[in-house]
């Protein structure tokens, strides 16, 4: 595994290139092979599970703020913004950044959304909700509780996130899944035990209020939302 600066400009390159070209196609309504409509049905069924808990989980604030960072082509920015957040926007890819810009500017949501082209690390505002999906499982395991407590410094209120939780099953399908077609194979993805993710969160004061994992043949991730302790 690289190193964190160099597996940063290896994402920055991928998901800006042909990287863009794969995941905007699974975002969006394309025709899709077998693996890569497995992958969309997953992802939409987290979006959708993220988005209900939305819905039940805040506090009756009116001025709400919200972070999606990783926002790729802007699925979860767009719910975020039709529940009347003031939204920030950021991917690590140019492509990313400017495809959830043009999502929004179509759905007439702009003037509640500010998109951008940034490292999550960078950041240091305070939002009442911050969101982080399929972010986190392309970093190497090593930084992941560093990348976790920055995330957490950032919510006020709700971390909302995935991980890829490690088990024998996931890791074996990612062994097959190494041996597609080049163009069908998927990105690294760094599996993390359960237990380190609550250390990480309980070490930033937050703790899971509600945890689910969304499974599909070719998608599984541990959907998370942490609070305050």
């Amino acid at each position: 595994m690289l190193e964190l600066p160099q597996q940063k400009a290896r994402l920055r390159a991928y998901f800006d290139g042909i990287g863009f070209a794969r995941w905007s196609a699974i975002y969006g309504d394309a025709d899709l092979s077998l693996v890569r409509r497995s992958i969309r049905a997953g992802h939409q069924a987290m979006i959708a599970q993220a988005a209900a808990w939305l819905d039940t989980g805040l506090s009756g604030t009116t001025a709400r703020s919200a972070l999606d960072a990783g926002c790729g082509t802007g699925l979860f920015t767009i719910e975020l913004a039709r529940r009347n957040f003031c939204v920030r926007a950021v991917d690590l890819a140019p492509s990313m950044a400017a495809a959830t810009a043009a999502r929004i500017a179509e759905a007439g949501l702009s003037e509640q959304v500010q998109c951008s082209t940034a490292d999550l690390e960078q950041l240091n505002e305070r939002f009442a909700v911050v969101s982080c999906f399929d972010v986190l499982i392309h970093y190497p395991k090593a930084d992941f509780a560093r990348l976790c407590g920055h995330l957490a410094s950032l919510a006020d209120e709700v971390l909302l996130f995935t991980y890829a939780p490690y088990s024998p099953l996931l890791a074996a399908l990612h062994r097959v899944g190494s041996f597609f077609p080049q163009g069908q194979r998927h990105t690294d993805i760094q599996m993390i035990p359960a237990k380190t993710v609550q250390q990480a969160l309980a070490a930033s004061g937050l703790r899971v209020r509600r945890s689910t994992p969304i499974s599909r043949p070719f998608y599984h991730v541990t959907l998370v939302e942490a609070v305050k302790m």
